[in-house]
């Protein structure tokens, strides 16, 4: 005997079946619009995300413009400057550069999220990165200011230190930094005029500023200075001058020694006095900043290194340029892999420039 209840629903299973295949593959029904809407790829996903300030897509996952303007002043205040003043299209440059970077980062996290176990951080090693990250303040009320400014918590900073040493790590180990001793020796001899000792001068000085002064204000620290040289003629000690007189307060208890110094880093104001001066005769030298009772102690001449002399620095610098190269090159392949999964709307990296 035929099961009729069976038969029906047979039926009625290959009827729905027909109408999903139909609609899905064949006409693209109301049930397949659907899906399409839904999906991350589709126009109205895409125009929503970047409605909402999306500006890239890697795998789907967005980076929003707020994260590109972010790391944009994060950069400019690492080298000091500030968004006030640059036009539009240097604007536009600092976001390309921002966001290249977040998507290199974004994809180097996923790379490194899968090999996490093979590079562990250890809290001594945050703990130390951070100790190097303060010292760069006067103060902790400095140090907490600036993560204000940034809208970072310690914690935050703490995490963010963590992703980058580990990532170092990683890269450490993906990139070859191996240095060669004939390569390290080859690289002195057509680099050996550039590794030389430069003229080098050792001084020492008692310092008074003159920025924000005018009229007799800027007289009474001549005359201030003045005296000191006075006083110095007579015997007095250099030291116990500096003590008494100077405003450099990194060099004030350490009788105004400025230690050696090479033209290069000297203020362009002082070089040209400082290089000229006659050793053991101090001078009074006036520059943008104020005046300065100049003595200098020692001279030596410009001189060439031995490669002995030069290794340890040579070996470091051929590091850093393989390391950087192989960095450079790591994350083009790595892009260039991830290629059809990196999504730019550069409509939305233009917007309200």
């Amino acid at each position: 005997m035929v099961d009729k209840g069976a038969l029906a629903r047979a039926v009625i299973y290959a009827v729905v079946i027909l109408y999903l295949v139909t609609d899905l593959f064949v006409i693209g029904g109301p049930l397949r619009r659907s899906f399409e809407r839904r999906a991350p790829n589709s126009s109205e996903v895409v125009e929503a995300a970047k409605w909402a300030g999306v500006v890239a897509r890697i795998h789907y996952q967005p980076i929003l413009l707020s994260q590109v303007d972010r790391r944009v002043e994060e950069n400019l205040w690492r080298s000091g400057q500030k968004r006030e003043g640059l036009q539009r299209e240097e604007k536009l440059l600092l976001r390309r550069a921002a966001l290249n970077d977040l998507i290199d980062l974004h994809l180097l996290r996923l790379k490194v999220r899968f090999s996490q176990s093979e590079v562990p951080v250890t809290e001594e090693e945050i703990s130390f990165e951070l100790s190097r990250f303060t010292a760069r303040y006067p103060s902790e009320r400095d140090y907490l200011a600036s993560l204000s400014e940034m809208g970072w918590s310690e914690k935050e900073l703490r995490f963010r230190i963590a992703a980058r040493i580990q990532q170092e790590k990683y890269l450490t180990g993906m990139i070859d930094v191996t240095v060669g001793e004939k390569e390290a020796e080859v690289w002195f001899e057509e680099n050996k005029k550039r590794l030389r000792h430069p003229e080098r001068v050792r001084a020492r000085h008692i310092f008074r500023s003159t920025v924000g002064l005018e009229g007799r204000e800027l007289k009474e620290v001549a005359e201030v200075l003045e005296k000191a040289q006075d006083e110095l003629s007579q015997g007095a000690d250099f030291d116990d001058l500096a003590l008494r007189f100077s405003e450099d307060e990194k060099t004030r208890d350490e009788g105004g020694d400025l230690g050696w110094m090479q033209p290069a880093r000297v203020p362009e104001g002082l070089v040209e006095h400082l290089f000229g001066l006659e050793l053991r005769k101090p001078a009074l030298i006036q520059t943008e900043m104020g005046w300065h009772l100049l003595e200098v102690l020692e001279k030596r001449e410009p001189r060439e290194r031995t490669f002995v002399e030069a290794r340890a620095e040579v070996l470091a610098a051929l590091e850093a340029v393989k390391r950087r190269d192989g960095l450079r090159e790591y994350r083009k392949g790595l892009r260039e892999r991830e290629r059809k999964h990196v999504e730019v709307f550069f409509d939305v990296l233009e917007r309200d420039l």
